[in-house]
């Protein structure tokens, strides 16, 4: 295994940090002091305290994320994976919401911008890989009408999980069971 960078090192403590005090406690001269190192060394890999709260939050969910949903269970069926993806999700947001965006008022509009663009570019990542499970799911019927692809259902799913845990009581029963009844053979 490759040697963590100078740069990966002072992610993982910013991680660090983040994942204590929230993402509002996270700064440039925090973080030199934590590491031991110089204001200026952090800034040599990070150009902003705004790319370290976008590089600590896109470790967040690339940890969260990618360890859970880049490796799905061989045979898995595509449904099974949407529901274990759901729950797992769920928790993973709320952890981040709780734990990572406490006192996020605090947190400048341009960082919380960033920090919702690069949760949007993690879920883009999971619906590539919905997609590829879809296509391998030997569970769905192949009469679908020509429109129902692995790429519309994937997305839809996913806009339908997302609306889902925006909400106050995320359930995505009904989608489920929507799936389950379009996708399989009954």
């Amino acid at each position: 295994m490759a040697e963590p960078t100078p740069r990966d090192t002072l992610l993982d403590h910013a991680y660090e940090i983040a994942d204590k005090y929230g993402l509002a406690a996270l700064s440039v001269r925090g973080l030199a002091s934590d590491c031991n190192v110089s204001v200026g060394t952090i800034y040599n890999h990070f150009a902003s305290k705004g790319e370290l709260t976008t590089a600590t939050t896109a470790l967040y969910f690339k940890r969260a994320f990618y360890t859970d949903f880049c490796h799905p269970t061989k045979g898995e069926r595509y449904l099974d994976f949407c529901k274990r993806m759901f729950d797992s999700m769920e928790k993973t947001i709320h952890h981040f919401r709780e734990h990572w965006l406490k006192d996020s008022e605090a947190l400048p509009t341009a960082e919380k911008t960033i920090a919702r663009f690069r949760e949007e570019k993690q879920f883009d990542h999971i619906c590539e890989g919905m997609i590829i499970i879809f296509k391998n799911d030997p569970s769905i019927r192949h009469d679908l009408p020509s429109h129902v692809t692995a790429e519309a259902v994937s997305k839809f799913t996913l806009r339908n999980i997302i609306a889902e845990l925006r909400s106050e009581q995320p359930d995505c029963s009904l989608l489920f069971t929507m799936l389950e009844q379009t996708l399989y053979e009954q």
